[in-house]
C-alpha cells in the first residue's frame, strides 16, 4: 500500500483548496465533495397545441391534454427519468422549475404560440443522457420540440 501526503484546507464556505492538482480529488473526496458532470437542462412547455389540429375538436384535445400536462408535470417528469436513471444504474438529481412566457414559431406550421415554459435540469450525467431524457419528455408531454441545453459545452439546441 502506497502512502500519499498532500495538504487541503477546508474554507468556512466548503470549498477544498489543494495545494497540488494532482490530489485534487482525493482531497474532495475526504471532504465529501464528489465531482459531477455538469449535466444539461431541458426547456419545454406543457400547452399542447402545434401537434393537434386546428379544428374544433383538436382545439379540444390539445386543451384537455394541457390541462393533464399542467396537473400531472411533476410526476410525468419524475416517472420518466427515474425509469430512465434505473436503466442506466446512475447516480444523479434533477430540478423542475418553472421559467417565463415563451414565444414558439412552428417550423412545420408557420405558427406562433405563446406559453408557459418550464425547465428540467438534470446534473450529473453525459449530456448523452440529457438528449435521451429530452425525446422522452417530448413525447411524454406530446410536444412538437424543446430546446436542450448542454452546461458543459455552453451550447443550446432544438430537439424536434
Amino acid at each position: 500500500m502506497e502512502t500519499m501526503k498532500f495538504a487541503m484546507t477546508l474554507t468556512p464556505d466548503g470549498v477544498v483548496e489543494v495545494t497540488t492538482d494532482e490530489f485534487a480529488e482525493m482531497a474532495r473526496r475526504v471532504a465529501g465533495l464528489t465531482e459531477m458532470e455538469p449535466g444539461g437542462m431541458i426547456v419545454m412547455s406543457t400547452d399542447v397545441n402545434a401537434t393537434v389540429g386546428k379544428s374544433f375538436l383538436g382545439w379540444a384535445k390539445g386543451f384537455m391534454k394541457t390541462w393533464w400536462n399542467r396537473v400531472m408535470k411533476n410526476r410525468k417528469v419524475d416517472d420518466e427519468l427515474i425509469r430512465l436513471v434505473k436503466d442506466r444504474g446512475m447516480d444523479t438529481g434533477w430540478s423542475v422549475g418553472n421559467l417565463f412566457r415563451g414565444r414558439y414559431m412552428s417550423p412545420k406550421s408557420g405558427d406562433t404560440f405563446n406559453e408557459k415554459s418550464f425547465a428540467v435540469d438534470i446534473r450529473g450525467v453525459p449530456f448523452d443522457f440529457v438528449e435521451k431524457a429530452a425525446k422522452a419528455l417530448r413525447k411524454k408531454f406530446d410536444q412538437e420540440g424543446v430546446l436542450v441545453i448542454d452546461h458543459a459545452r455552453n451550447k443550446t439546441f432544438y430537439l424536434d
